[in-house]
């Protein structure tokens, strides 16, 4: 973000980063709520990967934040309250919604990379690329091309 837009807040870098970041917010409550569902002992495995996933989501909302704040935007603020997934009853499930999770923020990453240049685009292409990851931690397949 760069010049008079990103003091103002109106550019198409300013929207994608700000969307990112309530991505971000979004996903951090969904998996905190889905690791608390998840027994360690008898899901180790799926409980460090949420727990892993929302790690990730926590720093990756403190550095959107950071971008933010540093041309100086006030950040995008969370909402109060987020829906959880449906059929979150079991380890199958809460795996399930994790996955779809990181699929949902690889594919909005993708299609905010267009809309910003330089440090703005860096950054969200990182974010992909590290979702893309996170998806092969809970189980998904590799693709060609995250997020689409």
């Amino acid at each position: 973000m760069t010049g008079a837009d990103a003091k103002t807040g109106d550019s198409a870098e300013t929207e994608a980063v700000q969307a990112a970041l309530a991505v971000e917010h979004s996903a951090i409550y969904v998996l905190g709520a889905l690791g608390g569902r998840t027994s360690s002992s008898r899901e180790p495995e799926l409980a460090a990967a949420l727990e892993a996933a929302y790690d990730a989501h926590v720093d990756a909302r403190e550095a959107l934040a950071a971008h933010v704040v540093a041309v100086g935007i006030e950040p995008v603020a969370p909402s109060a309250v987020y829906d959880l997934p449906p059929g979150i009853e079991s380890a199958a499930g809460v795996r399930a919604a994790a996955l779809r999770i990181e699929r949902d923020a690889a594919a909005t990453y993708l299609s905010l990379t267009p809309k910003a240049s330089g440090r703005d685009r860096t950054l969200l292409v990182q974010l992909l690329c590290r979702a893309a990851a996170r998806q092969l931690d809970l189980g998904a397949k590799p693709t060609a091309f995250p997020g689409t």
